[in-house]
């Protein structure tokens, strides 16, 4: 089932790092100290799991919630899964209210100048 042909080198290496040492769990990491132990920075660490997640030649999801590791049971599974549609709900709920403060007060405008009006017309189509 593990096809390396869909996954980076690193990822790679990480997904086989976890499933030895961070199976479940009770056997979490640190993301701070995950990321150390292979030599990159935290956002390159989140690039790496987001390519595990998203191989479907890999049936093992990388939960990232208060600690790293591979999920061994469907309970950690539908954890992880949970934890991923609150992030993206919440984000999304972010992003509208974002729009919403666009031309706030010229915020945009000043910037944009007379293609403010195009600018945002963009964003509403």
């Amino acid at each position: 089932m593990n096809n390396r042909a869909d996954l980076s080198e690193k990822a790679y290496d990480l997904y086989n790092y976890l499933l030895a040492h961070h199976l479940g769990k009770n056997r979490g990491i640190l993301r701070p100290d995950l990321a150390r132990e292979f030599g990159v920075d935290e956002r390159t660490l989140r690039k790496l799991t987001q390519e595990i997640n998203s191989s479907m030649n890999y049936d093992k999801m990388v939960s990232t919630s208060h600690c790293c590791y591979l999920c061994a049971t469907k309970e950690e599974c539908l954890n992880a899964l949970r934890n991923t549609y609150n992030m993206a709900i919440t984000l999304f709920k972010k992003a509208k209210k974002m729009e919403k403060k666009v031309g706030m007060n010229g915020q945009v405008r000043i910037a944009l100048g007379e293609n403010y009006k195009d600018f945002i017309e963009t964003f509403k189509e």
